[in-house]
C-alpha cells in the first residue's frame, strides 16, 4: 500500500513538472510578445532560444511518457473494488431491516 502512495506522489510531481514545462515552452507565434517580454534579436540569442525550446520539448516528452507509465502501473496495482459493491448492498439491506 505504501508503494502506491510513492507512485501517486511521483505522478503528482510529474503532472506539475509537465504543466511547468508546457508553460515555459516558447510559442511559435511571432508578434509583439517578444518585444514586450524582451525577446533576443541577436543571432546568438535566437540560437540559444532554439536550444532551450528543444530541451523543453525533450523534457516534456520524457515527463509525459513517465506520467503515462506510472498511470498504467497505478491502474494495474489498484485493489479490486468489484466485491465492495456487493458488501455495500448487504450493508444497506441490513440497515433497512434495522430501521423497519
Amino acid at each position: 500500500m505504501a508503494f502506491q502512495y510513492v507512485l501517486m506522489s511521483i505522478l503528482l510531481a510529474c503532472a506539475i513538472a509537465i504543466v511547468l514545462a508546457v508553460t515555459f515552452a516558447k510559442s511559435s507565434e511571432d508578434g509583439l510578445s517578444g518585444t514586450i517580454v524582451g525577446g533576443a534579436d541577436t543571432y546568438y540569442g535566437k540560437d540559444k532560444s532554439a536550444q532551450n525550446g528543444k530541451r523543453l520539448y525533450r523534457i516534456t516528452m520524457i515527463l509525459t511518457i513517465v506520467f503515462a507509465l506510472i498511470v498504467l502501473a497505478v491502474y494495474v496495482i489498484q485493489p479490486d473494488y468489484s466485491s465492495a459493491s456487493a458488501d455495500f448492498a448487504g450493508a444497506s439491506e441490513f440497515l433497512s431491516q434495522i430501521n423497519s
